[in-house]
């Protein structure tokens, strides 16, 4: 049996855009890039871990600090908690049944 390349199998599902970023706030050119190409749920389990690494950092700073800030970082906290939730959720739903 002949197997197809991957760019071909995994046509069925969406894959990403070339997207620019790192430009430091409009300081110089973007020197970060993603791909195009990459199927979907690859991109988001690199999405989920970053999302995962954000929640983690901010917790350490939540424990470091006093108001105002303090409540600057809970409302993060609760964003970053969404988007984890959101990405494991899109993920689950892509594994096949």
């Amino acid at each position: 049996m002949t197997q197809s390349p991957p760019e071909t199998f995994n046509r069925h599902r969406p894959v990403t855009a070339t997207l620019h970023y790192g430009t430091c706030h409009q300081a110089h050119d973007p020197i970060c890039t993603v791909r195009a190409g990459i199927d979907s749920a690859d991109a988001l389990v690199c999405a989920l871990a970053a999302l995962k690494a954000a929640y983690e950092t901010n917790a350490l700073a939540l424990e470091q600090v006093a108001e105002p800030l303090r409540s600057l970082l809970t409302a993060t906290e609760n964003s970053l908690e969404k988007g984890v939730a959101l990405t494991e959720a899109v993920l689950e739903g892509l594994e096949p049944a």
